[in-house]
């Protein structure tokens, strides 16, 4: 009897970081993507804290230190909590950067996962109606009344079209 492992868990395991230095290590480990990202955030808050100090002297007079290290604290759980599409919020916004470059400034359109190029024409053309005759040349009053969309069974067993140049096979003939 075969044992399956799974090593998903263990795979995706974020990277941590304990030891800093060779004499000095943190008691506990620490994921380093919410480190880099509370110091990204504490870097812009100290830069719009400094901007808003530059104006208003005496703003932040008694709450420096939360607003300095409460923000970016709230916006790194909020950024490692949210999972828009099951993704990342930066691999997330990364794609509709892509999409919105790629797709829609372009103004693309696609169709069953290709792109159509002739929606893209100003005018369409229709050509003239033709008479749907089935092999006696009688007119058919629907185009879906012809024989050829008719399915048969082939030797192995699986059902396929019949081609317009074979004779039609009943599908349930011994």
């Amino acid at each position: 009897m075969r044992t399956v492992f799974n090593y998903r868990k263990a795979l995706r395991e974020p990277k941590k970081i304990q030891q800093l230095t060779e004499n000095y290590s943190l008691p506990f480990p620490v994921e380093l993507i919410p480190v880099i990202n509370f110091f990204i955030f504490l870097g812009m808050t100290f830069m719009i804290g400094y901007v808003i100090r530059r104006g208003f002297p005496h703003a932040f007079d008694h709450t420096w230190f939360v607003f300095l290290v409460g923000i970016p604290l709230l916006l790194t759980y909020f950024v490692t909590k949210i999972k828009i599409e099951g993704k990342n919020i930066y691999l997330y916004f990364i794609d509709v950067a892509k999409y919105y470059v790629t797709i829609k400034l372009p103004k693309k359109r696609y169709c069953n996962d290709r792109e159509v190029e002739w929606m893209k024409d100003s005018t369409i053309k229709f050509r003239k109606c033709v008479k749907v005759v089935d092999q006696s040349n009688e007119h058919l009053k629907n185009a879906n009344e012809d024989d050829e969309g008719e399915f048969t069974i082939n030797e192995n067993g699986r059902r396929v079209g019949v081609l317009p140049h074979q004779e039609s096979v009943h599908s349930h003939a011994k």
